[in-house]
């Protein structure tokens, strides 16, 4: 076990490792976690990866992207999987050399900015790096139809209609669209069932209803997703059995009113109202017994997680990991491992075999006739 963590520990930006207590949990297979191969290769069989793609806040920066976790498992398939997509996170994944053509499947939390910013950027700009069949997105229905996630992927759609038309003759205009399934955000239901891979929804508290988080099943092995959320029962229900846990964590209200520049009050209310302090989410991992415990969503810099981790130990002492950008997770039965994955910053999209089970083609537009005399030629 390494020491804990505190303004000392080097930071993955800077060029350190992993923040974790725990790097090896149990017994896994040496072959399980190769640190010097981009992206990780090939999951292993039977195993799950988890890539956390965005670790940060709504507010962006060089070392953290906003809200987004890719989770990969080791079936015939190779199916990944992203849950939810905050802004900067697609940046992340592209250097990790996974086809862009299989980019077809995302589980949305809930709809602020900051878990949804790259999804114009999956659909439109990923269909014109490769990827030639729609995107399935899974997300909470709300309680108006306006409120849902189908109405979201609806005008999002219609604000980048000009896009869409721009597509029309290349061959990327078959997957620049959405196919919508809502979840429901009041009960836990099973929402997606293939390839061995099972993933459930589960209400989870967070300033509207409107909230879900997510489990994925494969292979005897389980990943938990909070997405945004207080503690919650509901969470800690669906924590049974679970090999890994990623929840949200905030600064401390004292802390996050200092590096915010807002009044304690409002921190407060952010912190211990919206999300989840330290303490409590201690309180939550102590409650849920997942092998190892994340604490994600947490702008992370030397003066905020030495305190997390402080007041996170008043309530558990378990494996734990604050989660920065391309933390990676390899899960099997003999054990888990956490290290940062490898990247190429300068990566070209990777094209594999696709359907293409998008609408049809069409043809080019004409061009205007002024630009006929606007055009230079020589």
């Amino acid at each position: 076990m390494k020491s804990e963590i505190n303004d000392l520990t080097e930071l993955a930006y800077d060029g350190g490792e992993a923040l974790t207590t725990t790097p090896v949990v149990a017994n896994p297979p040496e072959t399980a976690e190769p640190s010097d191969v981009v992206g990780g290769g090939p999951v292993p069989d039977g195993a799950i990866r988890v890539t956390i793609l965005g670790s940060g806040d709504p507010f962006v920066n060089r070392s953290q992207g906003s809200a987004s976790v890719l989770m990969e498992v080791g079936n015939e398939q190779g199916d990944f999987f992203f849950f939810d997509l905050g802004s900067g996170s697609l940046a992340n994944f592209n250097g990790l050399h996974l086809p862009v053509t299989d980019t077809t499947k995302v589980f949305l939390t809930h709809l602020h900015a900051d878990h949804v910013g790259d999804v114009p950027t999956l659909v439109w700009s990923m269909a014109k790096g490769g990827r030639r069949d729609p995107v399935e997105v899974w997300g909470p229905g709300g309680e108006r139809p306006e409120l849902g996630t189908r109405a979201y992927a609806e005008h999002l759609e219609a604000a980048h209609a000009w896009d869409t038309e721009s597509l029309c003759g290349h061959p990327g205009q078959s997957g620049a669209h959405t196919e919508v399934t809502e979840v429901p955000f009041e009960t836990t239901s099973t929402v997606y069932d293939r390839n061995g891979v099972r993933i459930s929804s589960f209400p989870v508290i967070h300033i509207l209803n409107g909230a879900v988080g997510y489990r994925l099943d494969y292979n005897g092995l389980s990943v938990v997703f909070s997405g945004d959320t207080r503690p919650s029962h509901t969470l800690v229900h669906a924590c049974d059995g679970a090999d890994l846990l990623i929840h949200e964590t905030f600064p401390a209200a004292s802390v996050f009113a200092q590096k915010a520049g807002v009044p304690l009050a409002f921190a407060e209310q952010v912190v211990n109202g919206v999300h989840t302090s330290p303490a409590a989410v201690g309180g939550v991992f102590a409650r849920a017994g997942a092998r190892m415990s994340v604490m994600w969503h947490l702008a992370v810099d030397h003066e905020t997680v030495g305190p997390v981790m402080d007041e996170m130990r008043t309530r558990y002492d378990g494996p734990v990991t604050i989660a920065q950008d391309l933390t990676r997770f390899t899960i099997t039965k003999e054990g888990i491992v956490t290290g940062q994955a490898t990247i190429d910053a300068y990566a070209w999209p990777v094209v594999g075999p696709t359907q293409i089970t998008g609408p049809p083609m069409s043809a080019p537009k004409p061009p205007p006739a002024w630009w006929a005399d606007a055009l230079i030629t020589d």
